[in-house]
């Protein structure tokens, strides 16, 4: 059985909605991993972009900047 619960989250934070595409799910997920294992000063979008396989322009489409990233998470949290 799955289950598939979709938080309704404000759309200032983001600029494409993450949860709707493959990618976007990637850089959520992966965001976490890697704030989690680097710390959110040495976390960059080249190095999630590199990480993920897709280019810094692709991690734009969704965020304005990593503070942005780390609301969104926070607040999904």
């Amino acid at each position: 059985m799955e289950v598939a619960i979709q938080i309704k989250m404000n759309e200032k934070l983001f600029l494409r909605n993450p949860e709707q595409t493959e990618l976007g799910r990637k850089i959520i997920k992966h965001s976490i991993e890697m704030i989690h294992d680097h710390g959110f000063e040495a976390f960059t979008f080249k190095k999630l972009a590199e990480h993920i396989g897709t280019t810094e322009a692709g991690v734009y489409r969704y965020f304005e900047n990593k503070h942005r990233l780390l609301i969104y998470i926070v607040a999904w949290y």
